[in-house]
């Protein structure tokens, strides 16, 4: 803890953050939400956590989208056990599976999911690198899940992660209409996402500034961030 924020770490590598009065963070967690202001207001309805550490993206997620459904897995008891415990998730009535996300992937035969975000890293690597290879195979698994006008969000622990591998390839555009890297000054990951639909990043800035919490972050600095795309 640090005043009223706290902080989730393994092995020295902090994996959540969270603020009871606070939506950003000003590091890479709001990078996991903010792709979902591409869809327009009420679009995003189903959404899948995969990795979900201490929960930081949920209340942002729930407050600013405000899905009907959220499902969030991740191996690490100890993790689910602070999000419930520490971070507020359960307030949501986020429904939490304590399991292998490629297990659960490859297992789901329910309905799409409007907002996938893919956020795995293990708690024992200090190098802060993915848990799974992001493969042809394993994108087109998390692909199989995202409805027809979603949105698909893939997490590197930096841009040379991400470049060297499949994900960044022209195959990877395929079904999708555009490919955005959005990035923070506070840290080295590159988070990646695809959308089903054109969709324009001035509109995003747009949503940003109307609602006021956010605005008020993005004057003051505090979410600060940058989103390109990715040819």
């Amino acid at each position: 803890s640090q005043g009223r924020t706290l902080r989730l770490y393994a092995n020295g590598v902090q994996h959540s953050e969270y603020h009871p009065q606070r939506l950003v963070t000003g590091s890479v967690w709001d990078l996991l939400w903010l792709p979902a202001l591409f869809s327009t207001a009420g679009a995003i309805r189903r959404v899948l956590v995969l990795g979900l550490g201490g929960g930081s993206l949920v209340p942002p997620l729930m407050q600013i989208v405000k899905p009907e459904y959220v499902c969030a897995v991740d191996l690490d008891p100890m993790h689910l056990d602070v999000a419930k415990r520490f971070f507020a998730v359960d307030d949501y009535g986020i429904e939490c599976h304590c399991q292998d996300a490629v297990s659960f992937v490859d297992a789901w035969q329910g309905e799409p999911f409007d907002l996938v975000i893919e956020d795995l890293f293990p708690p024992a690597d200090r190098t802060v690198s993915r848990a799974v290879p992001a493969t042809g195979r394993w994108f087109g698994s998390l692909s199989r899940l995202v409805s027809k006008q979603g949105i698909l969000v893939m997490n590197f622990g930096d841009w040379a992660e991400y470049r060297d591998s499949w994900c960044a390839s022209e195959k990877a555009l395929r079904g999708w209409a555009q490919r955005f890297r959005f990035s923070t000054p506070d840290c080295h990951n590159a988070v990646m996402a695809w959308t089903r639909d054109p969709v324009d990043t001035a509109d995003l800035r747009a949503k940003l500034k109307m609602i006021p919490d956010l605005s008020a972050a993005l004057e003051s600095g505090k979410l600060s961030y940058r989103v390109t795309k990715a040819e």
